[in-house]
């Protein structure tokens, strides 16, 4: 869910002339300068010198000029993380928050945010699921009011989720409903931690599911786009584990075509059509049949891994996927490019469950 949830990229981006700020619809705000950022809202002035604000459930991605000499150390944390080099990247943020200088100036108040949050996804990627959580708290803790808070707080719970403690998972949703009501966050979040709490319990599947889901759609729908498309992404998986792959399809397709979900559902929904036809060439008798739709599905898993490079959840199971549809569909050159896939999988998520899973079915070392 956390991978879904935040789409800021972890890549550098070269200095802006201005700021921006990219809305959860895609829509992106060139403005002069981000003067403010809290988890209620974000303020800024525009190019022409008015004052203007953006409710923060509303802002996917804050994208700070980061050309000034002072900020230098922190865009080499950030060509780092582009570079996948994600314990570089958080070595040098250390370095940047340990920069009293920095982190007491007033025009650049955001970076402490920022950089912890950026660390957060490091750790995230590297499977670092204590880390995660450690550095969540230290985030509330510093920057009470941060824009992360929301997300922070989601990636804590799907650290503990993903680490095998669903409890105390399902303590991290409870806990941010109650801030939506205490702190007054958002009413988005409330809603975002409401579905990732129902699809915390595997005990409840098909049917039931679905019209809980369907539930929680009627209630967001108009109001909460991005939340009401992954409630529609697992309507689709639940119609896979009934191998009814064509109503999957068709959730899959809605959101694709749909425009309204935000880049992690994108990537989810990508999988999820790859995964339609994996699970149909696993049932095909005819082995020609079967690489077709090998070739199908494997087209959707590499879309995943090229077009949502920091979704650290998709990323690496399409990455096992992918390997897994070139092994089976035969010949020496597959096995080559599924050992090649693999190879990069065990390199970039070496704690992965899916890099443990390609050793196991590849035989990868």
């Amino acid at each position: 869910m956390f991978a879904s949830l935040l789409t800021a990229p972890l890549l550098a981006a070269a200095a802006l002339p201005q700021e921006e700020i990219v809305l959860v619809d895609g829509r992106v705000l060139e403005v002069q300068r981000i003067t403010a950022e809290t988890f209620s809202s974000v303020e800024y002035k525009t190019t022409g010198g008015s004052s203007g604000q953006k409710p923060a459930d509303q802002v996917r991605e804050l994208r700070h000029n980061i050309g000034a000499r002072m900020l230098d150390e922190y865009a080499g944390a950030l060509d780092y993380i582009a570079a996948e080099d994600y314990v570089a990247g958080i070595q040098v943020l250390n370095d940047v928050l340990a920069d009293e200088r920095l982190m007491s100036n007033s025009r650049y108040t955001w970076v402490k945010g920022d950089a912890l949050f950026r660390q957060i996804r490091c750790m995230f990627s590297l499977a670092d699921f204590e880390g995660v959580s450690l550095t969540v708290d230290r985030l509330l803790v510093e920057v009470p009011n941060t824009f992360y808070y929301a997300p922070a707080l989601l990636a804590k719970a799907d650290a503990l989720r993903l680490g095998g403690d669903a409890n105390a998972a399902a303590k991290a949703y409870e806990q941010l409903v109650s801030d939506v009501n205490t702190k007054s966050l958002p009413a988005r979040w409330g809603k975002e931690a409401e579905l990732a709490a129902l699809l915390l319990d595997t005990s409840v599947t098909g049917e039931t599911l679905r019209r809980n889901l369907n539930g929680i759609i009627a209630q967001v729908d108009g109001k909460f786009p991005t939340v009401a498309s992954r409630a529609k992404v697992a309507i689709g998986d639940s119609y896979i584990a009934e191998e009814n792959f064509t109503k999957a399809r068709t959730y899959f397709t809605d959101i694709i075509d749909g425009g309204a979900a935000d880049p992690g559902t994108e990537a989810s929904a990508f999988f999820g059509m790859g995964l339609c036809d994996y699970r149909k060439g696993l049932l095909e008798e005819d082995q020609e049949a079967a690489v077709v739709a090998y070739f199908e599905a494997n087209l959707n898993f590499l879309r995943v891994v090229a077009m949502y490079k920091d979704n650290v959840e998709m990323v690496p199971k399409s990455m096992f996927y992918s390997a897994m549809c070139f092994s089976r569909s035969g010949g020496g050159d597959n096995r080559g490019k599924a050992l090649l896939i693999a190879g990069r999988l065990l390199k970039r998520f070496p704690n992965s469950q899916w890099t443990e899973r390609a050793k196991t079915e590849l035989q990868v070392r």
